[in-house]
């Protein structure tokens, strides 16, 4: 098990002690749908803390090549399913960057009419 899917896991059990082991302390992480950049893996692990509320975090696949991973979970909070996907970069056993994208359900009309 590689440390974006420890982190995940973590995340899910609302356990912020591990989730904050999986990541460098100067990992850099950005959410571009909010314009967030995190440059301290503690600043990290809080707004995930902040967005509490959630009643589920489905992990729905991970890939892995060499040193980047990426992973799709599911979250579902008091406004709706979000998807997520994070595109991450593994240096040793932690976490060095990545980028997590949101979307939330439902907030864009289907392609296919």
């Amino acid at each position: 098990m590689n440390a974006v899917e420890r982190l995940w896991r973590a995340i899910r059990r609302d356990d912020w002690d591990t989730a904050l082991d999986q990541l460098d302390e100067h990992a850099v992480i950005r959410w571009p749908h909010s314009g967030d950049r995190f440059d301290r893996a503690i600043d990290y692990i809080t707004a995930h803390k902040l967005h509490g509320g959630r009643r589920r975090v489905d992990v729905r696949g991970i890939a892995t090549e060499g040193r980047q991973v990426s992973v799709w979970a599911v979250i579902d909070d008091a406004e709706g399913t979000w998807h997520l996907g994070g595109f991450y970069e593994l240096r040793g056993d932690r976490i060095v960057q990545g980028v997590e994208i949101q979307a939330r359900e439902g907030d864009y009309p289907a392609v296919s009419g």
